[in-house]
């Protein structure tokens, strides 16, 4: 095959403006292909994560206890806490939980109600994050039940609900990215069909003279092949060469924003190994394409 790829061409196909042209274009095509690959990609590792990370927890609000003067009674609101604690720890499917401190709430609160406002005055609910155990199927029914006869003043949140929502979401993002990355596989095909047809009608006098003196179709179809191979290789390089440096950017500021569901969006090595192999898939998918559209169409030529 090395011998084949080295060995020049009898029919001028490399000499020609389409040949330039193919380059420019297929180079577009692998830019916007690899950008896309990379988006589906990070899709599938945020929706893992979302799902590992929100599915396999849950969220337990306990209210403080007030007294007759509507003021909050600490020395209830921590008994009420501890048996809510004891009665969690003791339930099935419950790996670790934990009280989720006051430093923490007010810097989850401050945005919302600003630096000037004393969270801990207000009756803010003490939240318990709740970490389950890998494949535990937990009974929430049962579960709030037990905890209503602990106190009323708990109540669950298992995140499943807003997590359906933005798993959908993500449904349709991916989506809508699979069929831009079919459709540019798409075009890109039909401009290596195109671009060989009309090569194939420029040389069609080389093309008959290699017929004269005995060439078959596979070997002229060969021809293209390697010639083609030549164009989706580098271009898949260039394409790749310009992606990476759009991809971190993106990446670096997704980080930037400061978001965890956005942060989860990364990418692996095995995914950043496969954008590398890219070109190499270019090299195979246009040499297979021009050798499949000179066949069929020296065969319709006879």
């Amino acid at each position: 095959m090395h011998r084949e790829l080295m060995r020049k061409n009898e029919i001028p196909i490399d000499d020609e403006e389409t040949s330039i042209f193919m380059y420019v274009l297929s180079s577009i095509y692998m830019y916007l292909f690899i950008i896309v690959l990379a988006i589906v990609m990070s899709i599938n590792t945020m929706v893992k994560s979302w799902e590992k990370d929100i599915l396999g927890s849950i969220t337990i609000q306990v209210s403080p206890i007030e007294d007759e003067n509507k003021k909050i009674d600490a020395d209830k609101t921590q008994e009420q806490l501890n048996k809510v604690l004891q009665f969690v720890e003791n339930a099935e499917g419950v790996k670790s939980v934990h009280v989720i401190d006051d430093e923490t709430v007010e810097r989850l609160m401050t945005p919302w109600l600003g630096n000037k406002v004393d969270v801990n005055a207000l009756p803010i609910p003490q939240l318990l994050d709740v970490q389950l155990k890998e494949n535990a199927e937990i009974n929430y029914d049962e579960m709030t039940r037990g905890l209503h006869k602990v106190t009323s003043n708990a109540s669950i949140d298992n995140h499943r609900l807003w997590l359906n929502r933005l798993l959908k979401f993500a449904g349709s993002l991916k989506t809508l990215a699979l069929s831009v990355l079919f459709m540019v596989i798409g075009i890109c095909a039909f401009s290596i069909y195109y671009s060989t047809r009309t090569s194939l009608g420029i040389n069609l006098n080389s093309i008959e003279i290699l017929h004269i003196i005995g060439a078959q179709d596979d070997y002229i179809a060969k021809q293209y092949a390697k010639s083609y191979a030549k164009i989706g290789f580098f271009s898949g390089v260039i394409g790749l060469i310009f992606a990476i440096p759009s991809i971190v950017i993106v990446s670096k500021y997704g980080i930037s924003t400061g978001s965890g569901l956005l942060n989860s969006a990364g990418l692996s090595t095995f995914h950043w190994l496969l954008m590398m192999v890219t070109p190499l898939l270019s090299l195979f998918y246009a040499m297979g394409t021009a050798y499949y559209t000179v066949r069929k169409s020296l065969e319709k030529m006879c």
